[in-house]
């Protein structure tokens, strides 16, 4: 079912048209077409199809399937298009409506696959005909393009940090994600037509807007201002005034790899936009869907993929991926280049501006790893008294023991008292697990927290090296 702003948008009088889900089409050799388009209704979905012997002659649309619920609706549209698409018919609908090439049958399956004759939100625009792309991303007054550039640039205009400590007058309160437990769960999110895929990035949040004045600036997680890079802030100057994105600030080095995990080698600095946060067309434009957002912003961005050089786009957009497979494949992607994780999104959400259960992030580089406590540092407030964290090592190829840093979260009052009672008997040299994000280029744990006290007569503090629990020899040269 979907929500209420997607028929009607607050303050409009009048009910909005249906959107654009997903397409499927073809020509035949002897240049008859056929499409199949999926809409959003006021209760749910709805499958057409249309059939026509040139470019603008077509039938009227016949209802292939509608419900509430997107799945069933889907598979009957590609049951019907793969019967439309079988080698030896009179008419094999399998060359391209955009550019005339032939794509073959058309795959079966419950999903769309990745395929010419295809297009579902989350996917570029140009994979669509022309004269769908305005049903896709309009609105009751859609613009041409969802991001486009104004006639007459100006000058860049970029309105730095303040220095005094002025309340921002833009910037909107942030969205944040709850976390996906474990592996099965986030399979059951990727199994789900419900939510979409994208890539969790490791930088710093940030929003950056272009003024209805023509200015650029940028703000905070917490909603200050913030020094806006110039040649983003340039880059923002061709966006329409009215547009304010959401999304993060990093260094990257030419496979998107961050900076916090391999320093100097970083050296491109991108803000990844991951939503729309306004638009002037989009009147309201957090309380549209989610799809709807990315599927606006993927119109008007290049995607955020490697490889980057000083060349690349200071400002870039966030890859969604819609469908299971699609889902697989770009964590497979992320994966194989070492990225931080994915974000789920619930697609039918409205940007809330809070932590929702509608963002599940999933971190793939957490890790349990086991280390050898060097030192110990006294607690305050409510741990007063107790430990408040530890210094853990692990022993490099020469065996010399080197720190990997403190510890102070996620142990329990009964752990801090163990780990106090330690203290006071002078013991270090033994066994700990911590989970965090892997080491940092300088060898330093990321976001550790306790897990456990390692019993003596389990793992010894000589197992505990580099190559054994982060698999690869340290990086920098200072021993414990």
């Amino acid at each position: 079912m979907l929500p209420p702003f997607l028929t009607k948008l607050e303050g409009s009088q009048h009910p909005m048209e249906p959107h654009l889900y997903a397409f499927l089409g073809g020509v035949a050799a002897s240049g008859a077409r056929y499409q199949i388009t999926v809409v959003t209704t006021a209760t749910g979905f709805r499958a057409e199809a249309m059939s026509g012997a040139s470019a603008t002659a077509w039938s009227s649309p016949r209802t292939l399937a509608e419900g509430p619920d997107l799945a069933p609706v889907l598979a009957r549209a590609i049951s019907t298009f793969v019967t439309k698409t079988k080698a030896g018919r009179d008419r094999s609908y399998t060359r391209s409506l955009v550019d005339g090439q032939d794509a073959g049958p058309f795959p079966k399956g419950p999903h769309l696959a990745e395929h010419p004759l295809c297009w579902i939100v989350g996917r570029s625009l140009h994979l669509l005909p022309p004269a769908l792309r305005a049903q896709a991303i309009g609105a009751d007054n859609p613009p041409q393009t969802a991001l486009p550039m104004p006639d007459t640039p100006a000058p860049v205009a970029i309105l730095p940090a303040p220095v005094a400590t002025l309340p921002p007058r833009v910037g909107h309160a942030v969205m944040l994600c709850e976390t996906i437990p474990n592996a099965e769960a986030l399979n059951a999110l990727i199994a789900s037509p419900a939510w979409g895929m994208t890539e969790k990035l490791e930088g710093d949040r940030a929003q950056v807007h272009r003024l209805m004045d023509g200015s650029v600036c940028m703000t905070s997680r917490s909603g200050e201002y913030v020094n806006c890079p110039l040649h983003i802030a340039q880059a923002m100057q061709e966006l329409l005034p009215g547009i304010s994105l959401d999304g993060e600030l990093l260094t990257v080095d030419a496979h998107g790899q961050a900076q916090l995990y391999v320093g100097a080698q970083a050296t491109v600095q991108l803000f990844v936009a991951f939503d729309l946060l306004a638009h002037p067309s989009l009147p309201n434009t957090t309380e549209y869907p989610q799809w709807y957002r990315l599927a606006t912003l993927a119109d008007g961005l290049p995607p955020f993929q490697p490889p980057f050089d000083e060349h690349s786009p200071p400002i870039q957009g966030v890859a969604m991926a819609v469908q299971p497979e699609a889902k697989q494949q770009l964590l497979a992607e992320i994966r194989q280049r070492q990225g931080e994780g994915v974000v789920m999104r619930l697609l039918d959400a409205p940007y809330e501006g809070r932590r929702s259960p509608n963002w599940r992030r999933f971190c793939d580089r957490e890790r349990h790893l086991d280390g050898v406590v060097l030192g110990y540092k006294a607690g305050i407030g409510t741990i007063a008294g107790m430990v408040g964290g530890i210094e853990v090592g692990l022993y490099d190829e020469a065996g010399r023991l080197r720190s990997i840093g403190w510890v102070g979260s996620g142990w329990t009052h009964a752990q801090r008292a163990e780990l106090q009672a330690r203290w006071d008997a002078g013991a270090t040299g033994y066994v700990v697990t911590v989970k965090s994000y892997g080491l940092t280029f300088a060898d330093q744990v990321i976001r550790p927290s306790g897990v456990c006290i390692r019993a003596t007569t389990d793992k010894q503090p000589h197992e505990c090296t580099f190559l054994s629990e982060v698999g690869r020899p340290p990086r920098t040269s200072n021993a414990a």
